[in-house]
Order: C-alpha cells, then structure tokens, then sequence
C-alpha cells in the first residue's frame, strides 16, 4: 500500500512560504491517497513486499518495551545519558554538499557528512525506542541518491515516475519504489519522518525508521530533495511491539525538533506498532498523576513497517517536561503497559 502526502499547512508554513512533503511506501500494493490532490500516481510499485520477511514477528516479549515502571510515580528517572545522546548527536545537522546537478542529469553523490548525519539521526531515534542501530550500503545509497536526483529534476514526489519524467533512470525509479522521499535534504528529513505530518492514516515513514526490519538503508539527497530507502531491509530487531514516544526517558525537543517546529506529535499522534500483536481492539488509557488524558484512537493501515499500529492523539492537551505519562493498552492480548518520562534537553 502506498501513499502520498502532503502536509496540514499551518499558518506558521505559509507565513515562511515553506510546506515541505512527503511521500511513503508500504509492503503492499493498494495505492491510498490521503491528502489533498496531486497528481502524483505516485502509487508506490512496493515490489518491495519483501519486507514483510520480517523476522520482527519473533515475539520476544522484549524487555525493550515492558519495561512497565508505568505506575511508579516515584521512579527516578536518569535524564542525562538520554540528553547528552540527543544533544550530542544533534550537534552536527549540516546537510553536506550534493556534487550532482540537475542540468545535465548528473547524479553525483552527497558528502559523507550529510550521509553520516542523516543515519546518526536513524540511529539516535532507534536507540531512544530500544532498537538497534542500522546501516547504510554503497547499493542502497546509490538507489537513494539516483530517487533524489529524480525527484529534483522533476520538482515533485512519485513512487511510480513515469518514464517521460527528466533525468529518468531504471536506478531512480527503484529507488523511488522503495523509499520514504521528502521535499527537504537528508538530514531534515529524518526529524520530518518522526513526526510525520499529513499521514494519518498511516504514519508510515516513522513506523519504517522504528522498524523490525529496517536495514541496511539507503540516504541519498541533493539540495533540496531526498530519499532513505527503507524496503527490502534484512533486519531481525525482534521487538514484539515498539511505542513512539517510547518507554522511558524522553526528550521534549522530540516532539517538535527544530527543523519541524511548525508541527508536533502531540498534532501527529503517539503510536505503537507491532508484528505480532494485533492492535485492532486495543483501548488506551493514558494518565498523567491521577489526571487522564483523553486520546483519539486509530487503527493504521498495515504494512508501512508494520503488520500492526495505532495512532493515539492528544486531545486538548500537550505533553509537558518533567511530566510521566502512563500508558495502559487493554483489549489485546497481551496487553500493553509503559512509563514516558518526558524531559527537557535544552
């Protein structure tokens, strides 16, 4: 299933002139398109379905997500390794320089430092959901990197690009078929996935980056537009159910970094995605001391790095620093329950 976004334009967007977009793939091969018109048959081709080889399923009931000090109001938390990660692997968000141009076709390559910052970001937001770290390779990037150069030529997102479309390669085109592909660099790209405007009924560039068998991937980008290759991953993580914001120590910049301050998570939603547990029946009761926290619930659509994920959406609340947020997900078995300790990493 494939789809094509755009975001919500706020009013901040329109007032800097600038609405970035994005555009994901799944597994499957349904196209749904949720949101507004482009032209974009950009239908994901997903002959990448296989992904779905998903060793993920293994259900590990994972330590990695039960780590269930949810009621322990009193609990301690460590914020400081959590902080000097995010603060230290975000100190470097150059982009790098694309030796490529679009006149004449060239492909070229971006640095190794855009490359590099943009797979320590990957690996910053696995880390924090208990996830192991992921590679690139020299034939994912070269795939990532001729979908960048397409899409740039072009100025718009395809999944499915036409072979009228300038600059076309066999190359750019798998690459398109198989990546989450932005309207920004690299490396901003990676913080937009995360929180992943405009796809609600999929989420699916953040359930692909937390997922099981994400890896090794491809990071191509030019200027101003990129691909990360993301299908066809070979990994084995295991988790038998991964949260975003995860359990445990949190940091509030997460929520709304920098490069994305004109949209959050608590607009996108929270979610849990899992291979082995089906979340169609689940009920969420998240709490914050004794005071609950009314969400909207929604069932995702399958296969976008996951069988299985729910979206829970604040409502008429934001998350605050210093706060630990219970979640309780009941009406699945097995259930589900984790702390989020959301701190502040100025």
């Amino acid at each position: 299933m494939l789809y094509r976004s755009f975001f919500t334009i706020s009013l901040l967007a329109l007032a800097l002139g600038f609405v970035p977009v994005l555009a994901g793939c799944s597994d499957d091969d349904d196209w749904v398109a949720n949101s507004d018109s482009d032209s974009d048959s950009d239908s994901d081709s997903d002959s990448d379905s296989d992904t779905d080889s998903d060793s993920d399923s293994d259900t590990d009931s994972d330590t990695d997500s039960d780590t269930d000090s949810d009621s322990d109001t009193d609990t301690e938390w460590d914020t400081d390794e959590v902080c000097d990660r995010w603060n230290g692997d975000r100190a470097d968000m150059s982009e790098g320089s694309w030796s490529g141009s679009v006149a004449g076709c060239v492909q070229g390559d971006i640095s190794s430092t855009g490359r590099e910052n943009a797979l320590k970001l990957v690996n910053l937001y696995r880390w924090l959901a208990g996830l192991p770290a992921v590679t690139h390779s020299t034939t994912n990037n070269n795939l990532a990197q001729a979908c960048s150069l397409l899409m740039d030529a072009n100025n718009s997102l395809s999944h499915y690009p036409p072979t009228t479309w300038t600059c076309y390669t066999a190359d750019g085109s798998t690459g398109a078929g198989a990546s989450n592909i932005s309207t920004t660099p690299g490396v901003q790209g990676v913080d937009l996935y995360m929180v992943d405007p405009g796809n609600s009924s999929t989420l699916g560039h953040r359930r692909w980056i937390l997922s099981n068998s994400l890896g090794p991937i491809g990071l191509g980008s030019t200027d101003s537009y990129s691909c990360m290759k993301v299908l066809g991953g070979s990994g084995s993580a295991g988790a038998s159910w991964t949260a975003w914001p995860s359990p445990g120590v949190v940091p509030l910049e997460a929520f709304s970094p920098d490069s994305v301050s004109w949209t959050s998570m608590d607009d996108t939603g929270w979610t849990v995605q899992s291979d082995s547990i089906s979340l169609s029946g689940a009920n969420v009761s998240i709490t914050a001391g004794s005071v609950n926290k009314p969400m909207t619930v929604t069932n995702l659509a399958g296969n976008y790095g996951s069988t299985y994920a729910i979206s829970m959406i604040p409502q008429g609340w934001d998350v605050e620093a210093n706060t630990t947020y219970e979640v309780e997900i009941t009406g699945i078995s097995p259930t589900i329950s984790y702390s989020v300790h959301v701190t502040d990493c100025p």
